[in-house]
């Protein structure tokens, strides 16, 4: 039982996305992401960038070349999606990624993509997502499945987002009391 009423309670992802009619693999990495309604709208036009074949793992807000957007990991490819129309996007087959670097610095991450072309870098992630998405992306481009969710792991992933001050401390217990549902 939470401790906020309802409608005190703001929507979560996956309330503010229904309407739109989404992907179940996009809606999953919408609601696995540190944002808020801001990015509910790129997430949107996302869909219309993925192919039937492709599967979306995790996506993430960040920033490259200066401009915000999505870094999305999907089943083939690491995907950047601009905020602004004619804003810089790359999108790299996961068969050409030669190493993923990461680093987190006070609560802000960076993911650097190295390819046979030069390196992309993505900087202004939230937490720890960064990481995740380079051990995700390792793990697919290696043909290993993804690994069931730790809770011990996803709790501290959800730590570090309220400490880094992504998640507002309801939402922290939010998400950790449905974590233990879970369980």
């Amino acid at each position: 039982m939470s401790l906020i009423p309802p409608w005190l309670r703001p929507p979560r992802a996956r309330e503010r996305l229904a309407s739109y009619h989404l992907r179940p693999d996009v809606l999953d990495a919408a609601a696995a992401m540190a944002s808020d309604q801001r990015s509910d709208i790129y997430v949107v036009r996302l869909e219309a960038a993925l192919t039937d074949s492709e599967t979306v793992l995790r996506m993430m807000d960040g920033r490259h070349a200066r401009v915000m957007g999505l870094l999305v990991l999907t089943s083939e490819r690491i995907h950047f999606r601009s905020r602004r129309r004619t804003g810089p996007n790359f999108s790299v087959p996961l068969e050409e990624v030669r190493a993923i670097e990461t680093y987190t610095r006070r609560g802000t991450g960076t993911v650097r993509v190295i390819t046979p072309y030069g390196s992309l870098t993505v900087d202004q992630i939230l937490g720890r997502q960064g990481e995740m998405l380079a051990a995700d992306a390792q793990a697919t481009i290696r043909g290993e499945p993804l690994p069931e969710r730790d809770p011990l792991r996803l709790l501290a992933e959800l730590r570090a987002l309220r400490e880094s001050g992504a998640i507002s401390a309801a939402e922290f217990e939010i998400r950790k009391s449905a974590i233990w549902r879970g369980i």
